[in-house]
């Protein structure tokens, strides 16, 4: 065999590992994409949550009038 398909056969073998490492690299990357999505869907859900607990606490505290000389203003506890 010559010295040139020698190397050529070398380059294809490091090319065929470099392929290899990349889809072991995407698995990885793939689950990570995974996992965050998670963690995003459930901070986004445990947020909406929190907004619409505290909505429905608001809604049902009673209205306190605060008066100075020229107007009334009223706010929720």
């Amino acid at each position: 065999m010559s010295r040139v398909t020698e190397m050529a056969e070398a380059h294809l073998l490091n090319v065929q590992r470099e392929i290899q490492n990349l889809n072991e690299r995407k698995v990885q990357i793939d689950q990570e994409i995974e996992n965050l999505t998670s963690y995003l869907n459930d901070g986004a859900r445990e947020l909406q949550e929190a907004q619409s607990n505290a909505e429905a606490e608001q809604a049902q505290a009673p209205e306190t009038p605060l008066s100075d000389t020229d107007h009334v203003t009223t706010f929720t506890e």
